[in-house]
């Protein structure tokens, strides 16, 4: 959710601009062009699209692939070892790369970053944002209006009681390939649930 979260985002807040987003399953990709994205790609599908959007040339090793041109800005909301390798691929020279998805540990060749002089930033959700028109906001009232204003109840795919707990989270661990986004829980009692 967090990819849709950050397309909705750019689309309400950010500087016109074109959106290539990355789905793994149809229900995202359905929902990350509803909420602005320009296209959609399967992930096996990143390099070849963007190379193909930038006009840019394909040179590598077999295991290292590196664009000649590239998107300007790669936002990696995922945060993984494949995923910041990815960005780093794609990415032009000078580029820049915002780590929206919290990484843990990782290993990730580093010399693309260095060569192609790439920027290498983190988000995190508490502060102050500069918009375009150059006001100041505090994130969280950004993040506030955005949810009645993108109608973000819709990624929230189905809400159990506490006490269905394992359930909710065994739906969780697959809602990707179950199409669902989010598994929120509903803490209301029963009686407050029925009446809503």
């Amino acid at each position: 959710a967090l990819g849709l979260l950050t397309i909705a985002a750019l689309r309400r807040f950010g500087r016109p601009c074109t959106i290539m987003a990355v789905a793994k399953y149809p229900t995202q990709h359905r929902l990350a062009l509803e909420l602005g994205a320009d296209s959609v790609v399967l992930p096996h599908e990143l390099t070849r699209a963007v190379r193909r959007a930038s006009g840019s040339l394909a040179l590598g090793d077999g295991d290292i692939i590196r664009l000649t041109g590239g998107a300007d800005h790669v936002i990696d909301c995922v945060g993984s070892e494949e995923s910041l390798s990815e960005a780093l691929g794609v990415v032009r020279p000078k580029g820049r790369i915002t780590m929206v998805g919290m990484p843990g540990q990782v290993s990730v060749d580093l010399t693309g970053l260095w060569q192609r002089e790439i920027t290498l930033a983190g988000a995190y959700a508490y502060g102050t944002e500069t918009l375009p028109s150059g006001q100041r906001r505090r994130t969280f009232d950004l993040a506030f209006e955005l949810v009645e204003a993108a109608d973000l109840g819709r990624l929230v795919s189905a809400t159990y009681p506490l006490s269905q707990f394992e359930t909710a989270i065994s739906h969780a661990a697959t809602a990707g390939a179950r199409g669902a986004v989010r598994i929120a829980f509903d803490l209301r009692n029963e009686k407050e649930r029925n009446r809503a």
